[in-house]
């Protein structure tokens, strides 16, 4: 059941009005009946991968008991790591890693048989397998009480409105919410309608209609010019922004209609000014994750074992950045499908996160050297657009099929036809619409609170617009982009 589909909305309204008006005397029936639905929404995307759901969220509850009760909590932690680390890679990548045995072994001379088995990737695994593994560190950090009851544990881990496309909302800020009574809150709830009817109006006004024509321009790059190629770069970038942010804000939504405050996962990422700015407005729940899972234990085990000031000509603290930096964009490219693209995706943006900071104190002795200060309005757009640019021709490498196909497509961006007229620009101003609509709301949790609008006529207009908008311009129905990772 997609989100934007009539199966999804009979769902949820008969989940509601059973979570509200039949189980809300009691938290823990509450709460058996929400991992009962979340369990039946997962069966309807293939039910068969339900019981590896269920195999891993146990096991992960065991090991959380083992963890705080154990006299070799070490142990254990490194055993539900293996565990989690194990079902991903097996599940994701285990044909990516045979190929490129066979690749290798190639170059020597021998041709080893491409293995018939194929594994197929169960929806949402990379989501609940890093909560997974943040509920087992948090426990052994001693951030997080293990929990005793496992209908709460089975439930964090495969909450239905995040399971397949996060927030990846840890369990050291669910568990709480499903430990206290939850009252039905009316303006919480009304915030939630607004959100998800945002939420809708990004995916299929706005991404699905995109998605055709950045696939067009894809498949045929040979025979756009330069400037159509450009600018399908663009649509991409905005594709999957609305794609996967609108997903973010009908799972938010629908979390506040249930009296679930989840974590906001996109704070208008395209206003960035720097790259890391962006990083700290984009899938924000993720970027947190490889933070304090990764980045940080690395740059902690690394600056152990540098006792001097400098390595070369490098100082210790840039060396200690620039390693915990390239494991993690690795990681990250990885994480998010079993293609060498998606690592050299990752890894141009830890070259710039580098970069970035490695010119850091360079540039402010610059700018008081010329008397400019950070806030200088033509700092804050050439920066802003040379950051849009950098993600721009970055998400041609998380497009394409292969390495090779993405410098083909750079290339021919690159070519005599740059500056001609392209075609099929009839999207740009729905673009420009919403990123300025987004643009006034910048300062809001999400594009619909408008609050500040005194006349409530007035807001029930632009609702009634967005809903005749969202049947009369909404574009064929397509998957979200974030269910394939």
């Amino acid at each position: 059941m997609l989100f934007n589909s009539i199966e999804f909305v009979i769902f949820l309204l008969a989940v509601f009005i059973l979570y509200w008006f039949v189980t809300n005397k009691n938290v823990k029936v509450q709460n058996a009946f929400l991992l009962l639905a979340s369990y039946l929404f997962y069966a309807t995307w293939d039910w068969r991968f339900l019981f590896l759901l269920f195999f891993v969220s146990l096991s992960n509850y065991f090991i959380g008991r083992q963890i705080e009760q154990s006299n070799h909590r070490r142990l254990s932690l490194i055993f539900g790591l293996i565990l989690n680390i194990g079902v991903l890679a097996f599940f994701k990548y285990f044909n990516f890693f045979v190929d490129g045995f066979i690749h290798m072994v190639s170059l020597t001379g021998y041709t080893l048989p491409r293995s018939s088995l194929k594994i197929l990737l169960p929806v949402g695994i990379s989501f609940y397998i890093f909560l997974s593994i943040s509920y087992l560190v948090d426990i052994f950090k001693t951030n997080l009480k293990a929990e005793k009851n496992p209908v709460d544990v089975l439930l964090t881990l495969s909450f239905f409105p995040i399971i397949l496309a996060g927030p990846i909302q840890r369990p050291s800020m669910l568990l709480p919410q499903l430990r206290q009574p939850r009252v039905f809150d009316q303006s919480l709830a009304v915030d939630g309608l607004r959100q998800i009817l945002w939420g809708l109006v990004m995916k299929v006004v706005v991404a699905d209609n995109l998605s055709p024509v950045v696939d067009e321009f894809f498949s045929n790059y040979s025979i756009y010019s330069g400037s159509t190629l450009f600018l399908g770069a663009i649509y991409f970038g905005v594709q999957l922004y609305a794609d996967f942010s609108g997903y973010s804000n009908m799972a938010i939504g629908i979390g506040k209609l249930l009296g679930f405050r989840l974590m906001q996962n996109f704070n208008y990422p395209y206003f960035s000014r720097d790259i890391r700015d962006f990083w700290r407005r984009w899938h924000i729940s993720l970027m947190n994750w490889f933070r304090d899972y990764v980045f940080l234990p690395v740059a902690y085990s690394v600056s152990r074992k540098i006792k001097k000031d400098h390595v070369g000509f490098i100082k210790t603290e840039l060396l200690i950045y620039i390693i915990g930096i390239l494991v993690t964009w690795t990681l990250t490219g990885l994480w998010h499908g079993a293609n060498y693209t998606f690592i050299v995706w990752g890894l141009i943006h830890g070259f710039f996160l580098i970069l970035y900071q490695a010119l850091a104190k360079p540039r402010k002795r610059a700018f008081i050297r010329w008397g400019i200060t950070h806030e200088n309005r033509m700092v804050i757009i050439t920066e802003s657009f040379l950051t849009f640019l950098i993600v721009t021709f970055a998400w041609i490498f998380f497009k394409a099929a292969s390495i090779s196909t993405a410098f083909r497509y750079i290339a021919a961006v690159f070519s005599s036809s740059l500056f001609s007229e392209p075609v099929k620009i009839k999207y740009i101003p729905l673009i420009l619409v919403v990123l300025v609509f987004e643009w006034t709301q910048r300062k809001q949790e999400h594009a619909l609170q408008l609050n500040w609008i005194k006349y409530r006529v007035l807001r029930w207009s632009v609702y009634y617009f967005l809903i005749f908008v969202l049947f009369y311009l909404g574009g064929q129905n397509q998957q979200f982009i974030y269910f394939q990772f």
